[in-house]
């Protein structure tokens, strides 16, 4: 699996973030954030409902690949309070990833006051098979 995100030599994917497994299988997240939010991205070992801290920013994941018949959704998070504004609203959405029976889990989250919303999506060969909105 690669990651796209930030400024490479030839492109400036600002706060864009793109996971692509070796079947092409792609994950993407837009993480521009305004004010009184917080959106992201973090790997952990197992399925968090707590944001970690520091977050997990795993970018050595050659071999791992994206198990297409897992998603989850969560609607609310234990939130901590950022910049002094208490944080209450967004969510977050978990994808699985597996290296033979090895898993990690994939966490795009935005924490939020509830004016801010951030789109991801999942696409197999340009298909979509998972999009919305945290």
């Amino acid at each position: 699996m690669r990651i796209f995100e930030g400024k490479h030599k030839k492109w400036d994917w600002g706060n864009k973030h793109n996971f692509v497994d070796d079947k092409n299988v792609f994950v993407g997240f837009d993480s521009e954030q305004r004010c009184c939010e917080d959106a992201d991205w973090f790997i952990s070992d197992k399925i968090e409902t707590k944001m970690p801290d520091p977050l997990p920013k795993e970018t050595e994941l050659d071999g791992w690949n994206f198990d297409t018949s897992f998603f989850e959704e969560k609607d609310s998070l234990e939130y901590s309070e950022m910049e002094g504004n208490a944080l209450y609203s967004g969510g977050m959405v978990i994808f699985k990833i597996k290296k033979g029976k090895k898993e990690k889990y994939l966490h795009l989250f935005n924490c939020q006051n509830g004016c801010y919303g951030h789109g991801f999506e999942m696409e197999i060969g340009g298909q979509i098979i998972r999009e919305g909105t945290l």
